[in-house]
């Protein structure tokens, strides 16, 4: 049996979300309406809803992306196997997490080096909107308690 890679094993700390549903974006996948082929760039990735009753979710709380997007290359995705998780933890674990709030960040990116190997890092497009990001994670303490963060975020709201 083979070890898991880097990014399977994170996927397996968020399959253990309670009340979440996890969704790797297979090639030719189709949005939830069932007639949407979902675009090719998304293919591979990872959306993680909270979905309590079952019924699909709207707008992921975590996501884990394997490559770079148009607008969004800082954390250069286009290195062997690189990856980086998001989450969405809110403006107060933010702020605690970041060392400021969500609203000063447009006035600080210059500060981070998004490119930056296992560090909790302001998400590089939406961290105005309380989500952070960590290149190539690990399973560590550190990252099982940020996905924790972003799932209480999640059912809190």
């Amino acid at each position: 049996m083979t070890e898991p890679t880097a990014r399977e094993a994170v996927i397996a700390l968020l399959e253990n979300l309670p009340g979440s549903t996890v969704d790797t974006i297979a090639p030719g996948a189709l949005a939830p309406d069932g007639v949407t082929q979902i675009p090719e760039i998304a293919w591979g990735d990872t959306f993680v809803y909270y979905t309590p009753n079952g019924e699909p979710g709207v707008m992921p709380y975590l996501t884990i992306i394997t490559k770079d997007y148009p607008d969004d290359e800082d954390s250069r995705l286009d290195r062997p196997d690189a990856f980086r998780l998001n989450a969405n933890v809110g403006r107060e674990a933010f702020t605690e997490l970041i060392g400021y709030p969500p609203a000063e960040h447009a006035a600080r990116a210059g500060e981070w080096d998004y490119a930056a190997d296992g560090a909790v890092l302001p998400h590089p497009l939406y961290a105005k909107l309380g989500w952070v990001s960590v290149v190539n994670p690990g399973t560590g303490p550190e990252v099982a308690a940020l996905i924790e963060r972003a799932h209480a975020h999640a059912t809190n709201r």
